[in-house]
């Protein structure tokens, strides 16, 4: 590569797991000499509309959950969203798009979530779009959403991934396991003791770290109430993301005596030393806080995971043993009481988690876009 390479990073809105995604390849992308544009579809494109399909999911997550897993898991699904996508090209969607990557400079169009990479694959087959299309998963299980149509290149978190894309029509020329794309602060970790330091914590007490309140969908307050009250010496950190309410109503649980600490936004190479200092997670499993899990070789109990593609990961780190089923925030909680009292377990867990880190995973994503955009003529792959 060289100083003049350009990538356009596209996405749907943040904060979300595809805009850390998003954001984690940028980092290791400018070490390796990439020069980087984003583009949030939400803010940038449709201000208005954006916001209310943000919205509007998060509501439907916590009023009616089974109806999102209905149109997680339905066949029917694929059809209506390319409806859609088709009416969105032929009504402006691709004028904005060409502007969009026009104004970049681009050689190469990044984009870490589904929908929006369906947009952009699309644009490319018809020739809207003539420059290469990078797809990037962002959790463990690959839904056919990321095959129609496929991108020049897919991006999956492991090969059990790359194996079922395959499977829904991808060909293999076209998919590299990466893993997830995480922050390359997780691939060079503090130790435990120099973690625990520098967030003045004790070195000999169990710490948990809970996350995942920051889209308001309940229960971690009591969470926090319960890990306190079931484990006498051990030190919880929240991380509240922009949820004050939760903020505010942890700041009152009597059960802590000083072993609460409680953080709003945190830049990831913040959360990396969190989870280095601490001995158990306990939060939902989002495909990023899962991979950072993974790569910090952190046990995890699980909460009850949203439908769709968290049950998928939720499968696929029980699966591995470096995750306990726990059900309701609260009920969690206390099976992760328990685990800090069994340390024979959280060295099995710990060990299985490690084994299926991916602490380089932002790394092999750029050298893969490196290969597809600037190493190799651009018009490979495309029938």
């Amino acid at each position: 590569m060289n100083g003049a390479s350009r990538a356009l990073l596209v996405y749907g809105y943040e904060p979300s797991g595809h805009s850390a995604a998003a954001l984690a390849i940028e980092k290791a992308g400018r070490k390796a000499g990439f020069s980087f544009s984003r583009i949030e579809i939400a803010s940038d494109h449709h201000p208005v509309a954006g916001l209310a399909v943000a919205r509007g999911y998060h509501g439907l997550l916590s009023a009616a959950p089974q109806v999102w897993r209905a149109l997680y898991r339905g066949a029917w699904a694929r059809s209506l969203l390319r409806a859609v996508r088709g009416a969105y090209l032929s009504f402006g969607g691709a004028r904005r798009l060409r502007e969009g990557v026009r104004r970049s400079g681009a050689q190469v169009v990044v984009c870490p979530q589904a929908a929006v990479a369906a947009v952009l694959s699309e644009a490319r087959v018809r020739g809207e779009l003539d420059i290469p299309v990078v797809a990037v998963l962002t959790d463990f299980g690959a839904h056919p959403f990321w095959a129609d149509p496929a991108a020049d290149l897919i991006l999956a978190p492991n090969a059990a991934a790359v194996d079922a894309l395959a499977v829904f029509g991808v060909p293999r020329e076209r998919l590299r396991a990466t893993g997830i794309p995480i922050s390359p602060a997780f691939a060079d970790l503090p130790s435990q003791d120099e973690a625990r330091r520098s967030l003045a914590l004790p070195p000999a007490a169990p710490v948990a770290l809970l996350s995942g309140g920051g889209k308001g969908l309940g229960g971690f307050d009591r969470a926090a109430t319960a890990l306190l009250a079931a484990s006498p010496r051990a030190h919880l950190l929240v991380l509240c993301g922009a949820n004050d309410r939760l903020r505010i109503s942890l700041s009152g649980c009597r059960e802590a005596g000083g072993r609460l600490r409680v953080f709003g936004p945190q830049p990831s190479e913040f959360v990396a030393v969190m989870m280095a200092a601490a001995d158990v997670h306990i939060g939902k499993p989002g495909g990023l806080s899962a991979a950072e899990c993974l790569a910090a070789g952190l046990p995890m109990v699980l909460t009850r995971p949203l439908p769709g593609q968290e049950e998928a990961n939720a499968r696929h780190l029980l699966a591995l043993g470096a995750a306990l089923d726990g059900g309701l925030p609260e009920h969690a909680a206390r099976k992760a009481a328990r685990l800090l009292q069994d340390p024979e377990a959280l060295a099995r867990m710990r060990l299985a988690a490690s084994a299926a880190g991916r602490s380089g995973s932002a790394d092999d994503a750029v050298s893969a876009i490196a290969a597809l955009a600037f190493d190799r003529p651009r018009s490979f792959l495309l029938q």
